[in-house]
């Protein structure tokens, strides 16, 4: 995800102390959430990651993947997300990243889905091409925004520019101040459908998980697993 998109729906402190983010991952998705943001620790967590491949699928063998999954990491977690993950391929070609992040101020009251719409049709680092699919949507955790749309990107450094496809969802989960704001994005368009479909499927699961006063680890966490699709290989 890019940084920049941390600026589209204002500042993004993280949830309530008392919660954490979770979903019911199951085998689709890699949780790449960092606590320090160090490089010690995306490098651990890279290596944790790869040892569940199969290293007889791998297309660019693990160290490529490893080096992948260390500097996604890290770049997602300069962008301040309170949860980041990505679905990569049984042959370690990645399918889609996934961010979320929160926003809310103590002591103002969030605005309402139709006031915070047009921030959700705004993406700082890309241009929408064509119209955005809008619909409301209502998830166990409460009321939800779902945009989709095709972005033109810019390339680094400003060599020429790329297509990519992004599902977000603005959530207000019932009974707290934030408003979580949930983006994958993918550029293999040939699997729109099967990961439009796969986070779709996700978002229904998604909860908030009290964290134990005596502690700071969130209460039994769910571990995302490598996604189990075929072998296309997707551009990153």
């Amino acid at each position: 995800m890019e940084q920049q998109h941390q600026q589209s729906a204002g500042s993004f402190p993280g949830p309530e102390d008392d919660y954490v983010v979770d979903f019911d991952f199951g085998g689709d998705w890699l949780g790449l959430t960092l606590q320090e943001g160090t490089r010690a620790e995306a490098r651990e967590l890279a290596a944790y990651l790869v040892g569940q491949f199969n290293p007889l699928n791998l297309v660019g063998g693990r160290a490529a993947l490893q080096k992948d999954l260390e500097e996604r990491a890290l770049s997602a977690f300069e962008s301040g997300p309170v949860l980041a993950a990505a679905a990569y391929t049984e042959g370690g070609a990645l399918l889609a990243d996934l961010a979320v992040f929160a926003y809310g101020e103590d002591g103002v009251q969030r605005p309402s889905p139709q006031e915070y719409l047009p921030r959700l049709l705004k993406w700082p680092y890309a241009e929408v091409k064509g119209e955005p699919q809008v619909s409301d949507v209502r998830l166990p955790i409460g009321a939800a925004v779902r945009v989709q749309a095709m972005l033109i990107e810019k390339r680094r450094f400003g060599w020429g520019k790329k297509l990519s496809e992004s599902v977000q969802y603005g959530v207000w989960p019932d009974g707290l101040e934030e408003i979580l704001v949930v983006e994958a994005r993918w550029l293999n368009f040939e699997r729109t459908e099967e990961l439009t479909e796969l986070v779709d499927r996700l978002m229904p699961t998604m909860r908030l998980l009290p964290v134990l006063a005596e502690s700071t680890e969130p209460a039994e966490p769910t571990e995302p697993a490598p996604d189990s699709a075929s072998d296309s290989p997707s551009e990153t």
